[in-house]
């Protein structure tokens, strides 16, 4: 897929002002699958917003979602609109995070700066998120990431969020498919997946399987999605988000 040669497309600025019980705001963070690799790009027909943590300002959702380091497509702009179609929320304001190839390790060391400026713009907008989506493990199962190492240090990411006041439920995929031959780590990863599921003291929650998704809803290369495979993802997380 080319794109423009321009690294996001123009998009209209929106208040972020004026969020009622009836608007979700949600957090995505992880590593590519959640970060705009998608090979189609989508525009959101409904009143769903995007949240930019480098500027702190609204924008209507468009594809790449500002936040992130890919230039396609995010499942989370879908997502939006089944939220609001499916009659749940009547507004969507989307916080990315993410960024590709991320491990844990690097989230919480070289990378914690995403998850700090993030909390600090949405603390200076005066919003609060109401749900925080975790896609990642892809690049932990390539690596050598223990069941224990991996719960560790999602409880270490999950900490940030609460000692900034955030307490949303953190929802956490088993996300570890990435290329056509099966990683050498998955069944650790998503051992350490089921393992940091922690509901009584953090708000972790066990979020939806993404490994599901096979290669006819990939890229070639077996691992992003494809634009089958972004809605699909959209679908399967939309069944958590209450």
């Amino acid at each position: 897929m080319i794109w423009p040669p321009s690294r996001y497309r123009a998009r209209d600025e929106r208040p972020c002002a004026g969020a009622s019980a009836r608007t979700a705001v949600i957090v995505v963070h992880g590593q590519s699958n959640a970060a705009n690799y998608g090979s189609a790009r989508y525009t959101a027909r409904e009143a769903v917003d995007n949240f930019d943590p480098a500027t702190g300002k609204c924008f209507a959702a468009v594809d790449p979602l500002l936040g992130t380091d890919g230039l396609g497509g995010s499942f989370a702009t879908r997502l939006g609109d089944i939220l609001i179609q499916t009659g749940r929320y009547d507004r969507v304001i989307l916080v990315p995070l993410a960024k590709g190839s991320s491990s844990l390790s690097f989230l919480n060391n070289e990378g914690a700066h995403l998850t700090t400026n993030g909390i600090s713009k949405l603390k200076a907008a005066g919003m609060t998120p109401t749900h925080i989506l975790f896609q990642q493990g892809e690049t932990d199962a390539r690596l050598t990431t223990t069941t224990e190492e991996y719960a560790s240090l999602l409880h270490q990411l999950v900490k940030r969020f609460r000692a900034a006041g955030f307490h949303a439920p953190f929802y956490l995929s088993r996300s570890t498919k990435c290329g056509n031959a099966e990683p050498k780590n998955m069944a650790a990863v998503r051992a350490g997946q089921l393992a940091a599921v922690d509901e009584a003291s953090l708000n972790v929650r066990l979020g939806p399987d993404t490994d599901t998704i096979g290669n006819e809803g990939r890229s070639p290369d077996g691992c992003h999605m494809n634009e089958a495979g972004t809605l699909a993802n959209a679908a399967l997380w939309a069944a958590f988000i209450r």
